[in-house]
């Protein structure tokens, strides 16, 4: 298939069917080499990471609004020209020819349009959620929540790519020396170590042997958060795929932890990552979070990191800016408040639990657990350059 024909039906798939970008990809795997996948993987990204200066930048040269297909693929096209190391002859007899298989009576005018973008300048005046390359209603709620500075840098730190970042359990800085790649001490906790992105995971130092896992530090200050004492039975609810439930079991080895996971196939993953780090100390049980099967006051310590819509992952999973919508964000908070009412049920008086979320949203954050007396404190991490965003609460029963 042309390459450029599988990215406008991939981002067909992500912008207007709301499917996750990941997964999209997969389904178009089958028929590319490794090179060939990996442009296309830059191709989807770079649309959805710089999706709001290209519409500004083509839109320009447009009298009426095109069809879907026609529309993706004057992004496609566009950010080829304008992000890419594609010579601009091929970005656009490339994208005519995928448009000529979808859209053919399209084809003369996706090229009439991308010759007048390869002939010009990137526009200079943009509003300054197109700048930010952020969905309007998020920039509004975030520049007046956080303020426009923060909103600027988060903005800037989600263009970039993102490296890779794993939680060491042992030694932080023996294990920096036996790497050989560039490796740099997380500055959220003792045990995060940030890598290039394209670090080959299984052939760093103790990948076999279970000294790591994968994880962003601002997840393990999450898991960082929930005091564990020795003895205390510990429950991790929304487990998978697994890396807060490894950090808090190699970190609390005397602990008696239980992982709840709702979906069967992701228990599989997680079941894989716990054996694999040797998390020994841990059961496994498929269940739903907001009906638990366990009595009340059952448990020392909980972790709930709970189903989001994922705002503060854009810089890993820029798809995030489009697939969930106001009533998506109402819904995962209306979610999240029966979780926690259901994780302090099965608390014991006196008892931790840690919401999170990999969510800025405050309909996500404050607006879930305010309304829960048992709050003691919360922190929001904005996303960066090193870390995600995150929302952590802390409440005792």
């Amino acid at each position: 298939m042309n390459l450029r024909k599988s990215a406008i039906l991939i981002l067909k798939s992500v912008l207007i069917d709301r499917h996750k970008a990941d997964v999209a990809l997969d389904r178009q795997r089958t028929g590319f080499d490794a090179r060939d996948f990996s442009l296309l993987h830059e191709i989807v990204y770079g649309v959805l990471r710089r999706y709001f200066s290209l519409e500004a930048d083509f839109s320009r040269f447009l009298k009426q609004k095109p069809d879907d297909l026609t529309r993706l693929a004057l992004f496609v096209g566009a950010c080829q020209l304008r992000h890419m190391r594609v010579p601009a002859h091929a970005a656009i007899s490339e994208t005519v020819a995928a448009v000529k298989s979808l859209a053919p009576k399209d084809a003369g005018f996706v090229n009439a349009v991308l010759r007048k973008v390869a002939g010009s300048q990137p526009p200079e005046k943009l509003k300054p959620y197109q700048r930010a390359e952020l969905p309007h209603r998020f920039y509004a709620a975030w520049r007046d929540a956080f303020g426009v500075e923060a909103v600027q840098t988060l903005a800037a730190a989600s263009m970039e790519k993102p490296g890779l970042a794993i939680a060491v359990f042992g030694e932080r800085d023996d294990w920096m020396r036996r790497c050989d790649v560039d490796a740099v001490a997380g500055e959220l906790c003792d045990y995060a170590v940030l890598l290039p992105s394209g670090c080959d995971v299984p052939s760093l130092p103790g990948f076999a042997a279970g000294e790591f896992i994968v994880m962003d530090q601002a997840a393990q200050a999450a898991v960082l958060a929930l005091k564990v004492d020795a003895g205390d039975k510990v429950l991790d609810l929304c487990a998978a795929p697994g890396g807060k439930t490894a950090l808090l079991a190699r970190l609390n080895p005397d602990a008696d932890v239980t992982a709840v996971e709702l979906s069967e196939k992701r228990i599989a993953r997680l079941q894989e990552n716990l054996d694999r780090v040797g998390a020994t100390n841990v059961a496994v049980v498929q269940g739903d979070a907001t009906a638990l099967g366990f009595e009340d006051g059952s448990f020392d310590a909980i972790l709930l990191d709970a189903p989001c819509t994922a705002s503060g992952v854009i810089r890993r999973h820029p798809d995030a800016r489009f697939i969930h919508d106001r009533e998506d964000l109402l819904r995962h908070s209306e979610l999240q408040k029966r979780m926690v009412a259901e994780a302090l049920r099965v608390l014991k008086p006196g008892g931790r639990l840690v919401y999170a979320v990999c969510s800025i949203h405050q309909e996500e954050n404050e607006q879930v657990v305010d309304a829960f007396p048992e709050l003691q404190s919360c922190d929001r991490l904005l996303p960066s350059e090193t870390h995600d965003g995150f929302f952590i609460a802390r409440l005792i029963k």
